[in-house]
């Protein structure tokens, strides 16, 4: 078979589906703009097994030529060179045709913010209650990867896990669905962490976003898990009756208020029958995951703590709720999604110091709006180095004032990265860098 890799990316994605072929002895190609010199070893890697690389503008010869195109999810499915595609997938749709998803219980996860950190603690509590659980999908695991595992399994006579939970961007839903011709499979749990403004960069409205969305949210789900508010429309759209729907914030039990990052990951097991005790027993040894509110390291009163992966306003507010009762020095700002910073703005008023990141979004939305409620503010600034020693002064200031005040340096810029980073994991990563180098001097 001929298969065509449209977008190698920068996560990983193209290059385990190129090896997924690679290994079944297909011919593979790979299109990307990119050049070798920007896509690291990887792309030297795949050359060396076989595949054919073409980096620059891309070639429609290269479509004519493959029997299916494995899209990018970043790539918009109307673009002009998929009109040559005989058939284009996606990971997602290529695991989900496989026979063996009908032996494993299936978890849909998606959201605007906190659909990784969900994924990863219901994985978590379904191993701590002695249950195998794999994960794959927009937190950097690729479906190719778990299919290839469950290939190996079966050759080895060993068994399937007992859960897959899967994350998904509106984009991986959307070129799901359409691989799939809308024929999702079972699933025993579908949910939906949340609902911001995102992507509007992107999108056409807010509503097309949305839909996107909700759209894995088919009559095949046995069990859907919404935020209360959006119980009404799940039940139209998915024709399942109040006892199959369940309330995120109703479920919400006191011992979890302290902590609604992992609400809806308590809501989804709850659902799927897990006592609530042995929920939250599981869930205390839940260490959270990368860039989102990762507590780096502390120094005296002082806390380093890496949100990296807030690229929408809303998403400040939400993790900055979890140091109120420091003095946070926050660190934001970046590049424009086309959305509005008026959610955290409440949080840039209680902040004992800002320190602005620059780009399209700090220079266009976030100053005008500090200017007009007379915020003070550091920067904006072109590295991270210097937004977070600017902090670190003022929380040094502030610790030689008070030196019994907790103090929390927060990074939660509420827009995306790319102006300055390669995207949010290397902004995290870092500060995560620069606040180890600052912790070991």
């Amino acid at each position: 078979m001929k298969v065509l890799i449209f977008g190698l990316g920068m996560h990983g994605g193209g290059y385990s589906a190129a090896t997924y072929f690679l290994d079944h002895g297909d011919e593979v190609r790979i299109t990307d703009l990119n050049g070798a010199c920007d896509l690291g070893s990887e792309m030297e890697a795949l050359t060396l097994r076989g595949a054919t690389c073409v980096s620059g503008p891309h070639r429609s010869e290269d479509f004519f030529w493959a029997d299916i195109v494995v899209k990018n999810p970043a790539i918009p499915p109307n673009h002009p060179m998929l009109r040559h595609a005989r058939m284009v997938v996606n990971d997602f749709a290529w695991l989900f045709s496989s026979p063996w998803c009908e032996q494993v219980n299936i978890i849909g996860i998606t959201g605007t913010k906190g659909k990784t950190t969900t994924s990863a603690a219901v994985a978590h509590v379904l191993q701590e209650l002695g249950y195998e659980a794999m994960q794959c999908g927009n937190m950097g695991i690729s479906a190719f990867s778990v299919l290839r595992e469950w290939e190996r399994r079966n050759e080895q006579g060993r068994r399937l896990p007992d859960y897959l939970v899967c994350e998904f961007s509106s984009w991986q839903i959307r070129d799901t669905v359409r691989a799939l011709h809308a024929q999702m499979p079972v699933m025993a749990v579908c949910a939906l962490t949340n609902f911001y403004p995102d992507h509007l960069n992107s999108y056409a409205s807010i509503e097309q976003y949305l839909e996107d969305k909700l759209e894995l949210f088919t009559p095949t789900v046995r069990l859907a898990v919404v935020p209360d508010v959006m119980m009404n429309r799940i039940k139209k759209q998915t024709k399942l009756d109040r006892r199959h729907i369940r309330g995120i914030d109703r479920s919400c039990p006191k011992e979890l208020q302290e902590q609604p990052h992992l609400t809806s990951a308590y809501a989804i097991l709850l659902a799927l029958g897990f006592k609530y005790k042995s929920i939250l027993k599981a869930l205390e040894g839940f260490q959270g995951v990368p860039h989102r509110i990762e507590q780096v390291g502390s120094l005296d009163s002082i806390l380093f703590v890496n949100d990296s992966a807030a690229t929408i306003p809303e998403a400040v507010h939400f993790s900055y709720a979890k140091f109120r009762t420091m003095a946070v020095h926050l660190i934001c700002g970046g590049t424009d999604k086309n959305l509005k910073p008026d959610s955290m703005l409440e949080e840039l008023k209680q902040a004992s110091s800002i320190s602005l990141l620059d780009g399209s979004f700090t220079q266009n939305k976030l100053i005008p709006l500090l200017h007009e409620h007379a915020i003070t503010y550091h920067g904006p600034f072109k590295s991270m180095g210097d937004a977070l020693q600017a902090s670190f002064d003022e929380a040094l200031a502030k610790q030689k004032d008070l030196p019994q005040l907790p103090q929390a340096i927060l990074l939660s810029p509420g827009s995306a990265s790319f102006e300055l980073f390669a995207n949010e994991f290397d902004r995290g990563n870092q500060f995560k860098n620069l606040v180890g180098l600052l912790l070991g001097s």
